[in-house]
C-alpha cells in the first residue's frame, strides 16, 4: 500500500469540531516538518461564512503560516485545490454546499470525509448527483463517515469510523487523520448509528450521572469545587482500570464490600432503576439517529 503524503486537506465549514481537527492534524504536521519528514497533510484550506470567522481562524492558527488557506465563502474552489475534502458544515447546510455548481467536478476521484450527524454516504451522494447520475467518464470519489467528539480539542476524543469499501490509501488517510486528535474504532455502516451515540453522546450522558453526584456530595457537606475534583480523578481511576481490561461487573464486585458503603449506593441506583434509565437513553439517541438520516 502506497502512503499517502504532501496532500491537501480542505475543510469545509471549519467550526467548532473542524477547527479541533485542523488543530490536531496541523500540529501533527508541523512535527514532521521539524524532523525534516515529509507530512502526510502538507496543505490546508479551511472554509467559513462570516469574515470574523474568518479572521478568528487566521488569528488561532497563525503559528502555523502558509500551512494554513482560509477561505470565505468559497466552498467550490477549495474542494478543487484539496486532495481531501472534510465535511464539517451544519448539517442542515449540506444540500446547499454539496448542491453548489462546481462541486460534482471539483469532487471527482476524491476522498470525501463526513462528520456531519445524520447524513450517510447515500444520502450526501444524492445531494452531489442531484442533477443526474454519475457518469461513465466521471472519477468516483469516496465517501467517509466518522462521528467524533468535542474531545478532539484535547486529542482525547474517540472516532468512530465506518467502514466501506475504497482504495487502501483512503482507508489509511481517515484512519491517521483521526488518530491526531484521540482514538479510533471501525464500525461496520448498520452498526454506525449506535456507534456515533457511543462516540458522540455517551459523554453528555456522562454529565448527568456526574452532576447527580456532585449535588449528593455538596448535600453532604463537600465544596462543589472540592468534590469535582476528586470525582473527576474517580473517572479517570475507572476508565484506566476499563481499559486495562477489566469488566465492569467484576469492578464493582471489587468495589463493594459486605455491608460496606459501595454496595449500598449500587442498590440505591438500581432501586431507581438507574441502569435502565441509561439504556434506554442510548436506544433513543440511536433510533433518532437513524430518523434524521432517512
Amino acid at each position: 500500500m502506497t502512503t499517502m503524503t504532501g496532500k491537501t486537506m480542505a475543510i469545509i465549514g471549519c467550526g467548532t469540531m473542524g477547527g479541533a481537527i485542523l488543530s490536531g492534524v496541523l500540529e501533527s504536521t508541523a512535527k514532521s516538518q521539524l524532523a525534516g519528514e515529509k507530512p502526510r497533510i502538507e496543505h490546508f484550506i479551511a472554509t467559513v461564512q462570516s469574515q470574523s470567522s474568518a479572521q478568528g481562524l487566521r488569528n488561532k492558527f497563525s503559528k502555523y503560516g502558509e500551512s494554513l488557506e482560509v477561505l470565505q465563502a468559497d466552498n467550490v474552489s477549495a474542494m478543487r485545490k484539496a486532495d481531501i475534502v472534510m465535511l464539517a458544515c451544519k448539517p442542515y447546510m449540506a444540500d446547499t454546499v454539496l448542491q453548489a455548481d462546481g462541486v460534482r467536478e471539483a469532487l471527482e476521484g476524491k476522498l470525501v470525509i463526513s462528520v456531519l450527524v445524520g447524513s450517510p454516504p447515500e444520502k450526501l451522494s444524492a445531494s452531489i448527483y442531484h442533477a443526474g447520475p454519475r457518469r461513465k467518464d466521471e472519477a468516483e470519489f469516496y465517501i467517509k463517515r466518522v462521528m467524533l467528539n468535542i474531545a478532539a480539542n484535547l486529542g482525547q476524543s474517540i472516532s468512530v469510523i465506518e467502514t466501506t469499501s475504497m482504495p487502501d490509501e483512503f482507508e489509511e488517510i481517515s484512519d491517521w487523520i483521526f488518530q491526531q486528535v484521540g482514538k479510533t474504532a471501525p464500525v461496520a455502516p448498520e452498526l454506525f448509528d449506535v456507534g456515533g451515540v457511543m462516540a458522540g453522546v455517551s459523554g453528555a450522558l456522562f454529565t448527568v450521572a456526574f452532576d447527580g453526584i456532585l449535588d449528593g456530595a455538596v448535600k453532604q457537606g463537600l465544596k462543589r469545587a472540592d468534590a469535582k475534583k476528586m470525582l473527576t480523578q474517580s473517572m479517570f481511576s475507572v476508565a484506566a482500570l476499563l481499559e486495562s481490561g477489566e469488566h465492569p461487573a467484576v469492578l464493582r464486585e471489587k468495589y463493594s464490600s459486605p455491608r460496606g458503603t459501595t454496595i449500598e449506593g449500587l442498590l440505591s441506583l438500581e432501586e431507581d432503576r438507574v441502569r435502565y434509565a441509561f439504556s434506554k437513553a442510548v436506544i433513543a439517541s440511536s433510533k433518532r439517529s437513524e430518523e434524521i438520516g432517512k
